[in-house]
């Protein structure tokens, strides 16, 4: 495992190969296909053997939903298409369900919303005070690498996601919105800043991958807090 503690989605330079014959490239090539062959059905077993972020199975016209609660301490009843009721602590999130591509039917403390989903697609439904919002999940595609990303539920303009050397991870995330960046597996802390301003600090904590990781940045009493979320279905 990588325990860089400052940036683990650079990439690592490439190797230099050796100078081969034209028939020693042939085989080598040949010996290459094998090998690509083997490590894709590896990884491909691999990934179809993950309870992860996609389950067994990742069907094309399916669309994935959770809830967030980033309102309510004393806890919200939240409910999402079909799946039984669950109430949620400030700061935490359902798994995400796995839901038909068109309309979803999603219960927030009683608030009822309809909404639309598109295939393939993930949304963090977050119960603010002003009520529950919509976000749009970027999605991982890649389980060879990992997602580490901000959702900004504050009224602050621009927030970033930092190394602790000062390398952005993602930066100037503005309100209601989540991005993130793909990164390989590692070990490493995490600020969260405002401008020259830090709001939060994380400790060193490994990411793995195939996991989408999200640091949830929220008002609660007398200022921003946060949350992190790591990936999971029902």
């Amino acid at each position: 495992m990588a325990t860089s503690p400052t940036a683990p989605w650079r990439r690592a330079p490439a190797g230099h190969g050796r100078r081969r014959s034209a028939r020693g490239w042939r085989g080598f090539c040949r010996r290459l296909g094998l090998v690509a062959a083997w490590a894709l059905a590896l990884a491909l077993g691999w990934a179809s053997a993950q309870p992860g972020l996609y389950g067994p199975e990742a069907p094309q016209d399916a669309a994935w939903v959770r809830v967030f609660n980033a309102a309510a301490p004393g806890g919200i009843a939240v409910r999402v298409a079909d799946r039984s009721t669950v109430v949620l602590p400030l700061g935490g999130a359902t798994r995400y369900a796995r839901v038909p591509a068109g309309r979803v039917r999603v219960d927030v403390g009683g608030v009822e919303l309809q909404l639309e989903v598109a295939a393939e697609s993930f949304v963090t439904v977050a119960a603010t005070v002003a009520g529950p919002v919509p976000i749009a999940d970027p999605a991982l595609r890649d389980v060879s690498r990992g997602l580490l990303g901000l959702m900004n539920l504050t009224a602050l303009e621009a927030l970033d996601l930092l190394a602790p050397d000062g390398t952005p991870v993602v930066a100037a995330v503005p309100p209601l919105t989540h991005e993130a960046l793909a990164i390989a597996r590692a070990t490493t802390g995490l600020l969260v800043t405002d401008g020259d301003r830090t709001v939060a600090t994380l400790e060193p904590q490994p990411f793995e991958r195939g996991i989408a990781y999200v640091v949830v940045v929220y008002d609660h009493g007398e200022g921003p807090t946060v949350a992190l979320l790591a990936s999971a279905v029902d």
